[in-house]
């Protein structure tokens, strides 16, 4: 039987791990819209002597892709744990 002292944890829980999915994925879409967004502008910038925009799409976009999943699993971890650490 659940009390309320756990039923407010999992509320408290739920509300961290939607918290940090809405600003990964916040994030996820300012990075996909401002680099197809900015095309143009991005063209005139120069990274390892490829244009950034190209450099974004072929390979800044999915590396910051991973470093977000990598965040996300390694918080989701903690607050799991800290979830389910009795107090």
């Amino acid at each position: 039987m659940m009390t309320s002292a756990s039923t407010s944890q999992e509320k408290t829980h739920w509300k961290k791990l939607r918290s940090l999915t809405f600003i990964l994925l916040s994030i996820w879409f300012v990075v996909s819209f401002s680099i197809i967004f900015f095309a143009r502008e991005l063209a005139g910038l120069s990274l390892f002597g490829w244009p950034v925009s190209f450099y974004m799409a072929a390979q800044g976009s999915i590396l910051i892709y991973l470093l977000l999943i990598a965040v996300y699993a390694i918080a989701a971890k903690k607050l799991d744990a800290a979830a389910t650490t009795p107090s």
